[in-house]
């Protein structure tokens, strides 16, 4: 006998029953005999909570909805000839249900039908490789077919058929050969390529910087992602709270506008962080900013922070996808006072630079700075210096969460080219390159081991390096460094003695930390630091170690970092421990 039915009648049904019942504690009074364990356990997670039953009409109706429930499940997972007999006692008043699965039917090769003219064949083929869950031999559960009708149905909308839609499906069960032959039909509809791209209301950004949104090619076929990304893009820049999009109807060329609806944030944003080590000390910082300047996403952001180590105070405007999509422009200025253990600096600088987003998974970043600087607090060397510097940075990002990366790497090279005249005149290049890798074990990540490694180098092209600035030179030490230090404490003692300007023409710097966390909120940290600034690389392998652990608890969008750490190297340390709070992890 070979039954012919459509999937809403014949299978769809189980998943509307279980889409409605309890979860799987649910407490049924059915007693379930037959089939393997497996299949019992399901059933039971399908039944209602209900009551036992205290009369024989109570058992016979529990009995009989369960086995409805059955018969459903069992037929949307494939078992088409299974016999579920509801049985119900008087004393004592019981509900049983005796199940008899038999055999699990088997898929036969699916078939896609067009509706309309037929796409052509690379778009044919991918639909053909949607449908892997219909493979041939595969049990034949109701999921399957939903799951690959979902499937082909996104890659029709991802090759450019935006109004494609699923028409009436086919499901043939032979009870005789215990076989289900399925057919998905699709009407595509005409396919749907991009043209301009204009926002609502007209008046929130210029047209002109709405145009440079633009991801596509004019007449590129449509592609759900490029709309993903154009609306990450919007929301990034922070001038906007929502963003929408729509297709206009298609023009006499069938090309169809992107319409992107907006809705402003509010002009102004405020925002203050907290930070504290014993190192450190307490460290304040405040921004103000003023969202969307000029209509071109723009923002103008004062920001000031207040710290025994560090106080500043910037101005700074950054225009997103000012110089291309991903890559924002940026302008400011900043008058900084510091004094880390070697010295003391207070100087101006001057900054315009082209910042590549953190999403982009490989990127490149440049600029150029003009700074003035005056340093006190010295045994020697450099006490006034004007450089102009530029750099170039290049960095691959395979990780998702900057703030708390779980699994992936991160490499990260730069070369700052600088001149520097005062006390001093001389050219030099400044490199830093840097790799960190995390791992991530168990059920929700539960363990993350990361690890980070950084080196870098002074080397004068023209004059001394010994006369570069004491800011440029390197350092070791502190909460982003070698915990249990002090910030930028870790570099060649003898200079200091022989009068030259502090600091080392190179540094190393390593750190394994392990991560666990416990529950949606809490977590623990135990980590190992190593790093030195040195003179000649003969000496880079003389390490100052700080090992610690640390508290961590999820804020929801970074981790909230407490750390505890301890110097193992008594000739560096000034402290027996150092502790440190702020937020996101160390690296």
């Amino acid at each position: 006998m070979r039954l012919a039915t459509t999937l809403p009648a014949a299978l769809l049904i189980a998943l509307g029953l279980a889409s409605a019942t309890p979860a799987v504690w649910a407490d049924s009074p059915v007693v379930i005999e037959g089939g393997d364990e497996d299949v019992r356990e399901a059933i039971l997670d399908l039944l209602p909570d209900r009551d036992r039953p205290e009369t024989l009409f109570e058992a016979e109706r529990i009995a009989e909805e369960a086995a409805e429930r059955a018969r459903a499940w069992l037929r949307s997972e494939g078992y088409y000839a299974a016999e579920v007999t509801p049985e119900a006692n008087e004393t004592p008043a019981m509900a049983r249900l005796v199940i008899a699965p038999g055999q699990r039917f088997r898929f036969d090769a699916p078939a896609i039908v067009f509706e309309d003219a037929p796409p052509d064949a690379d778009v044919r083929d991918a639909a053909a490789q949607a449908m892997n869950g219909l493979r041939v031999d595969a049990p034949a559960r109701a999921a399957s077919v939903l799951d690959a009708e979902a499937n082909v149905l996104a890659v029709l909308h991802q090759r450019g058929y935006i109004d494609a839609a699923p028409g009436e499906r086919r499901v043939v069960v032979d009870h005789a050969t215990q076989r289900v032959a399925t057919e998905l039909r699709f009407a595509l509809g005409a396919s749907a390529p991009l043209g301009a791209l204009r926002a609502e209301p007209e008046d929130l950004l210029r047209p002109s910087y709405v145009a440079r949104l633009r991801n596509w090619d004019l007449g590129e076929p449509y592609s759900p992602q490029a709309l993903t990304r154009l609306r990450r893009d919007l929301i990034a820049t922070g001038a906007v709270s929502r963003v929408t999009t729509r297709l206009d109807a298609p023009n006499e060329e069938g090309v169809r506008d992107v319409v992107i609806e907006l809705e402003p944030a509010r002009h102004n944003a405020y925002e203050v962080g907290v930070g504290y080590s014993t190192t450190d000390g307490l460290i304040l910082e405040a921004e103000w900013t003023r969202r969307n300047v000029s209509r071109r996403a723009d923002s103008l952001t004062l920001a000031t922070t207040l710290g025994e180590v560090q106080q500043s105070v910037s101005a700074e405007l950054l225009r997103p996808h000012g110089a291309e999509l991903g890559h924002a422009i940026i302008y400011g200025i900043e008058a900084e006072r510091e004094a880390p253990e070697g010295y003391t600096r207070q100087g101006i600088a001057l900054y315009a630079s082209v910042d590549a987003a953190q999403r982009l998974r490989f990127s490149r970043s440049y600029g150029l700075r003009l700074s003035a600087d005056s340093f006190d607090d010295l045994a020697g060397g450099v006490s006034q210096a004007l450089v102009l510097s530029g750099f170039v940075n290049f960095r691959n990002d395979s990780t998702e969460f900057s703030l708390d990366p779980r699994d992936g790497a991160i490499t990260e090279f730069r070369v700052e080219p600088s001149i520097s005249t005062g006390d001093a005149t001389l050219g030099f290049v400044r490199a830093t390159a840097e790799a960190r890798g995390y791992k991530s074990f168990g059920a929700r990540d539960q363990l993350t081991l990361a690890a980070r490694a950084r080196a870098g180098w002074l080397e004068a092209v023209s004059g001394d390096a010994d006369d570069a600035p004491p800011d440029r030179r390197f350092y070791a030490g502190g909460g982003g460094s070698v915990r249990g230090y002090d910030y930028n404490s870790i570099y060649p003692a003898e200079r200091d003695t022989l009068g030259l300007s502090p600091g080392g023409q190179g540094a190393v710097e390593g750190s394994v930390e392990a991560r666990w966390r416990f529950g949606e909120r809490w977590g623990a940290a135990a980590f190992v630091d190593g790093g030195a600034a040195f003179d000649e690389w003969s000496d880079a392998g003389d390490l100052s170690w700080g090992a610690g652990v640390g508290v961590r608890y999820d804020l929801g969008f970074a981790p909230l970092r407490i750390d505890v750490a301890v110097p193992l190297d008594d000739n560096e340390a000034d402290n027996d421990y150092a502790f440190y709070i702020s937020v996101g992890q160390a690296f």
